[in-house]
Formats: structure tokens, sequence, C-alpha cells
């Protein structure tokens, strides 16, 4: 298995492309600890692995998408 097959942390996300695309970590299921695999926010709800909360609106990634049901790229769906 190479660097670039390879998911250390099973989020989904290549190893290759955690270290050098999203810059997070390989080794962390949840780089931003927002309650959203990096996996899942890169691939499925579309919001930053960096930042848990995308929207800015004070709610976290994982709580708007698994608690609330609100949309984490819009703070107007709170």
């Amino acid at each position: 298995m190479t660097l670039t097959d390879s998911d250390s942390d099973g989020d989904l996300l290549p190893d290759y492309q955690e270290l050098f695309v999203y810059f997070t970590n390989p080794f962390d299921i949840d780089s931003d600890d927002d309650g959203l695999t990096d996996g899942e926010e890169v691939l499925t709800y579309k919001t930053n692995p960096l930042n848990p909360d995308t929207d800015g609106d004070g709610l976290k990634d994982g709580e708007e998408v698994k608690t609330y049901g609100t949309d984490p790229l819009n703070p107007d769906t709170d």
C-alpha cells in the first residue's frame, strides 16, 4: 500500500490528499473536532475540514448536520 491509496484513519480520504491537498491529519478522522469526519466534510457536505464552524454561525458543522438538520454552509438556516 502506498501513500496515495492508504487511508490511515479510515475517513475515506487517502493519506496523500490529507497531507498535500486538504492539509488535514491523516491519523485523525476528524481534524477539526466538529463531529464530522474529514471525508464527510470534503466529500459530502463541502465544509472546511480545518474549521469546526464553516459558516461562522456559532454552531459546529457536526451539530448543524446531526443535531439541528441545518446547513453548515449557510449561517441563516439556524
